[in-house]
């Protein structure tokens, strides 16, 4: 009986050495990944950040720590191939009338323009204290919505500048912004003759202005 249960266990082992080989070369002969296939944009655009400023022509732009800024050229680029997974416009909803060197200036508002397929986030005014942040449409809700590659953006690129240090505040991991801050906004979106959807109306029951990553992890 001793030999006969000692063989049996042998012949075990040997059974499990043969499972256990077979598993290893099957997990050795698996195929190399295809390649996903990358867009001209991500391989030409030029990224700029806090330890690598553009030192030409974007003297006065302020670089915050994980921001990471494209010309904007390069941004609509990025856009059309849909390198971002979303587009984050920190702007009001409506119009809104300021005033700016003594006299008033209109600061156009998500409904009246802007990029197709945005988001309207509004956090307006950009100096709003993080734990005062309500977005409209909420990208805070979930860590795949904070993990999303973002673009943020709004009229000019200086609100838009503070908006994304705010991101980054909140648990945001891939903030992208065009700059330089002052030149690269909707309004020189606009002024390139870049896609623009105009007076919308922004109603949060459809479902374009419900994005994916907010059900992410209720699934």
């Amino acid at each position: 009986m001793r030999t006969t249960h000692a063989s049996a266990s042998a012949s075990a082992q040997i059974r499990r050495t043969k499972t256990d080989a077979t598993t290893k070369s099957s997990k050795a002969a698996k195929s190399p990944k295809t390649p996903s296939v990358i867009s001209e944009a991500a391989c030409n655009r030029e990224v700029w950040s806090l330890v690598n400023p553009n030192i030409v022509g974007w003297t006065s732009h302020t670089y915050h720590p994980q921001v990471w800024y494209h010309s904007l050229e390069d941004i609509h680029s990025l856009w059309k191939e849909d390198y971002f997974d979303y587009v984050l416009d920190i702007r009001a909803l409506a119009d809104v009338t300021t005033e700016y060197g003594g006299a008033p200036l209109l600061l156009e508002g998500y409904e009246t323009l802007h990029i197709p397929g945005s988001y309207p986030i509004t956090v307006f005014p950009p100096n709003t204290p993080v734990d005062e942040v309500d977005m409209l449409v909420d990208f805070t809700s979930t860590n795949v919505c904070k993990d999303s590659r973002v673009f943020v953006h709004c009229w000019s690129g200086n609100s838009g500048n503070m908006v994304a240090q705010t991101l980054i505040k909140l648990g945001f991991t891939n903030v992208h912004a065009a700059g330089p801050e002052g030149n690269a906004g909707i309004w020189d979106w606009k002024a390139a003759g870049y896609e623009l959807v105009v007076n919308d109306k922004f109603d949060a029951n459809e479902k374009r202005f419900q994005p994916s990553c907010i059900d992410a992890c209720t699934a």
